[in-house]
């Protein structure tokens, strides 16, 4: 699932064990989007939630430390 802020972008996923198909942690890439898409940081963490709030932490920091590209 691809959720937008501003000029960033973010995917959360569930990964899962390839032999097994049980589900062993919850991913997160974080992209620039303009001016053209590019992957800046990822993640793990064991809940959606947490995997969401950290996206959402290192699309903060990044808007800030690079404000004239920020939305």
């Amino acid at each position: 699932m691809r959720i937008h802020e501003g000029n960033f972008a973010y995917d959360v996923e569930l990964q899962r064990d390839p032999s097994t198909q049980l589900p062993l942690n919850w991913r997160f890439v974080v992209y620039r989007l303009r001016p053209v898409e590019t992957p800046v940081g990822h993640g793990d963490a064991s809940t959606r939630e947490e995997a969401e709030v950290q996206a959402l932490n290192l699309v903060h920091k990044l808007e800030k430390t690079d404000p004239g590209r920020a939305a």
